[in-house]
């Protein structure tokens, strides 16, 4: 308890002072050019029952949070914990009490897409829009009023989503009415812009993807609102986006995150930015780059697709920027994103350029350690392929009715480890419709550890079967320890030699694909190691409990 109070103390000591700064700058709206062929592309993706359904709830007052509908719409309250928000909040977390994540993830408004994807697809149901106007502008009215230190200001990252959600609400007022009075709404993006600018999360020991949604949140409102510096300013956001894609995206493509999830979400940002660029020559190098990373992305992602769910490497937070095509009862389905990015980017089919086998040149000499051979699973009846992807550290086979892959590598965040889990040689297996070994997922974040370390524990993964001590603190459930990157010593399409330390102890784990069966055998001086007499005998594949999304396990 004391740490507890101690920790909480000293951020309160070192936090950024949060003020509104009265702008001197005037900005004029000018409608962007990507507006009406993204809605021409989501309108042919939309689910227009989905669409409805989220109308009525926001009509009634309520809101899908993670899976679950609540109600009323507050911006102050943890509905999970029935915690309510001070009324000023000066730390980003409340350990074992409540989650924070729960505010934001309201205050990003981001049902205000479903509602007017649902408005701008027939003059009939535009009547409606009376139905909704004052929930509509009381909740505009609430962010407009609060404090800089309410809880709606507390995320920079959180904030930034709100703004770009504003955004698309007002180039979406502008298509249905053109001369609506918007006046308001300006002056609350406004706001936004003028605070995240004052705000940014570029620094500390991990600038990842808070600071890249930001910087694009910032180049969205450039490109819709006119100042006399708008070029230069458009040129100092562009640089900056060009750094931290240099140092947030790896040579392989990937994201340096190590999570699948917030690959997608970082895929999403780079989208936007594609769109928001496409019609600018000047920085079309750029937008030829992102092009390239998001089709090589979508191609990795869809290998680590399984019955349309993506896999869960690492953490899921559930977050999305392009929530208008986002189901809350399926969180795990992602194809809605490779089809966007399909009708987005004009792009020719390319094969994967990680298609490869290699032999690290270590001296390998496990033959005399402890070995244990794991049971057996029968797999790839019919050919398949195989792929690497170092850089994240994950190594995958793959056909139409076959899945294998295997952790092995960097702990992500260079090294930091804040959104990877402990699954350094852990696998996932799927064959004929039938779950051997998944990752298990996140679970929570903060308002509960237990269960957040346990669903990033090595326990919960199907590596080796090993007793693990981890006294992991509430305020190190951002990082990884007593872990060293795995190594990969033998990849090709039928055999796999990693290694990895846990606890200092180093473990060999091999994989042999062979007449339809699979065969894991781990090797270590570490007697404790144990067989996995059987495989997952759970539907999901997980171990104990699998969480499908944020918050969404029992």
């Amino acid at each position: 308890m004391m740490s507890l109070i101690f920790y909480n103390i000293i951020y309160y000591l070192k936090r950024k002072q949060k003020s509104f700064q009265q702008s001197l700058t005037s900005y004029t709206y000018v409608h962007p050019k990507y507006i009406e062929p993204l809605l021409s592309n989501l309108n042919q993706l939309s689910n227009k029952q989905n669409l409805r359904e989220s109308f009525d709830l926001f009509r009634n007052n309520e809101v899908f949070v993670f899976g679950k509908i609540f109600d009323p719409i507050r911006f102050d309250y943890d509905y999970f914990n029935n915690y309510q928000f001070e009324k000023n909040v000066y730390k980003p977390a409340y350990f074992n009490k409540a989650d924070i994540k729960v505010p934001y993830e309201v205050g990003r408004l981001q049902f205000l897409q479903k509602i007017n994807l649902y408005f701008i697809q027939s003059a009939e149901v535009q009547k409606e829009i009376e139905s909704v106007s004052k929930i509509y502008g009381d909740l505009l009215d609430e962010i407009e009023t609060s404090n800089a230190n309410h809880v709606l200001w507390n995320s920079p990252m959180d904030v930034a989503i709100r703004m770009i959600n504003l955004i698309l609400d007002r180039n979406i007022k502008f298509v249905i009415n053109e001369n609506e009075n918007n006046k308001s709404l300006d002056e609350l993006i406004i706001k936004h812009f003028e605070f995240l600018k004052n705000n940014y999360e570029n620094k500390g020991n991990v600038v990842g993807n808070h600071y890249f949604v930001e910087l694009v949140a910032t180049l969205l409102f450039l490109k819709n609102y006119s100042f006399k510096e708008i070029d230069l300013e458009i040129d100092k956001v562009i640089k900056e986006i060009e750094s931290e894609i240099i140092s947030q995206f790896n040579s392989d493509f990937t994201n340096f995150e190590g999570s699948t999830h917030y690959t997608a979400l970082m895929i999403e940002a780079l989208l936007l930015i594609y769109l928001s660029l496409e019609n600018d020559e000047r920085y079309k190098e750029l937008t030829k780059k992102i092009k390239n990373i998001i089709i090589e992305n979508k191609i990795f992602l869809k290998l680590l697709t399984i019955d349309n769910e993506l896999s869960q490497i690492g953490d899921n937070d559930s977050g999305r920027i392009f929530y208008f095509l986002y189901d809350e009862i399926e969180p795990l389905n992602m194809n809605w994103l490779f089809d966007l990015i399909d009708l987005s980017i004009k792009s020719e089919t390319r094969n994967s350029i990680h298609k490869h086998s290699f032999e690290n040149s270590d001296s390998i000499e496990i033959e005399s350690l402890l070995k244990v051979e794991h049971q057996a699973i029968p797999i790839f009846q019919n050919e398949f392929d195989y792929y690497a992807y170092p850089d994240f550290g994950i190594y995958i086979w793959k056909n139409t009715t076959d899945y294998l892959s295997i952790r092995c590598g960097n702990l992500g965040q260079n090294g930091i480890g804040g959104h990877a889990h402990y699954d350094q040689l852990s696998i996932e297996c799927y064959s004929n419709g039938k779950w051997f070994a998944r990752d298990p997922g996140t679970g929570t974040y903060t308002d509960n550890i237990k269960v957040r370390n346990t669903y990033r524990s090595v326990e919960s993964h199907w590596g080796p079967n090993l007793m693990f001590k981890n006294n992991q603190s509430f305020k190190k459930c951002f990082e990884l320890n007593n872990i060293e990157p795995g190594k990969v010593l033998i990849f090709s399409q039928n055999q796999f030699l990693g290694k990895a330390k846990f606890n200092d102890v180093t473990i060999f784990r091999e994989i042999k694909i062979m007449d339809g069966q699979l065969k894991i055998t781990d090797f270590s001086k570490d007697s404790s190691l144990s067989q996995y007499k059987r495989w997952s005998s759970r539907k999901d594949g997980s171990k104990y409990s699998f969480s499908k999304g944020y918050k969404r396990f029992n």
